[in-house]
């Protein structure tokens, strides 16, 4: 139960910043939101929020539109934009992203933004077939939550793992 604590507590505090943040209603001018990982999950153990923006269209003017407004409203300490829309990304998805850090107190809170046209994009699909599963196994909650917390460094997770690997290595391989 103590790891279940956590996440409620993690749950509790990222709906605030969510709304606080006003995360929503300025990135859905952009086009659909879609939250991944951990959030989505009811997994989370690092203050980390993954979302997609999808539309039919990756407007680079309406994504640095969007970011003068992240950055006039000075609630983030950090407000980092990449273009993606020409270069091929690190994960091969064009678009548009945002790394964004808002302090909430003394904690800090990560957002990972990605705007894309791209279509049929994997983390949403994981994420979904995640949600499916857990649906049916609730129990492994704990088991992933448990799992985290050993792996887990203060900032990331050691030898190179991701909430997607951990969720494998209890739910199983999902491609």
């Amino acid at each position: 139960m103590f790891y279940f604590s956590i996440q409620i507590i993690f749950e509790k505090e990222a709906k605030e910043i969510i709304n606080s943040c006003m995360i929503i209603p300025i990135f859905s001018k952009l086009g659909t939101i879609t939250f991944v990982g951990s959030y989505a999950l009811q997994l989370l153990y690092r203050r980390d929020i993954d979302l997609f923006v999808t539309s039919e269209i990756c407007d680079v003017n309406s994504a640095t539109s969007i970011t003068k407004q992240l950055l006039d409203l000075l609630t983030f300490q950090t407000v980092g934009f990449a273009d993606w829309t020409v270069q091929t990304p690190p994960n091969n998805l064009k678009g548009c992203y945002w790394e964004l850090v808002y302090f909430n107190g003394p904690n800090r809170w990560k957002f990972d933004i990605w705007y894309t046209a791209e279509k049929d994009i994997q983390a949403i699909i994981d994420t979904s077939k995640f949600k499916e599963q857990l649906l049916q196994k609730p129990e492994l909650r704990e088991q992933i939550l448990k799992l985290k917390s050993d792996l887990y460094n203060g900032d990331t997770y050691v030898n190179n793992m991701n909430g997607f690997k951990i969720y494998e290595q209890v739910l199983g391989k999902i491609k």
